[in-house]
């Protein structure tokens, strides 16, 4: 059970933190603006853990929904013509928060 706890994504992506070269996950806790995430649910470069790290790290009045893509990775979250649509209606949906905030 130790082991498995040591070797799970979150874990090992805390772990080796001090190695990463965009520590995003330090920078995105003091940031004073709306955040949207979007990461690949199948991305093998970056895992997943790491994404959910990153949405947890961002101060709650600034955090806007997430899109967890679910059969997405690292490189391919707008390729084909739904994806790309999704991809724009999710991104005009976080930006018209924005224009509201602003007003």
């Amino acid at each position: 059970m130790l082991i498995s706890l040591f070797l799970s994504p979150f874990y090992l992506s805390s772990a080796l933190a001090c190695l990463d070269i965009f520590p995003n996950i330090d920078r995105v806790k003091s940031v004073s603006c709306p955040v949207m995430i979007i990461h690949g649910v199948l991305d093998e470069e970056v895992n997943y853990a790491h994404g959910v790290a990153m949405y947890n790290a961002i101060p709650s009045e600034f955090r806007s929904e997430p899109w967890w893509v679910p059969d997405r990775g690292h490189n391919d979250i707008c390729e084909g013509q739904s994806h790309m649509n999704q991809y724009i209606h999710r991104l005009k949906k976080f930006i018209s928060t924005l224009e509201k905030s602003n007003t």
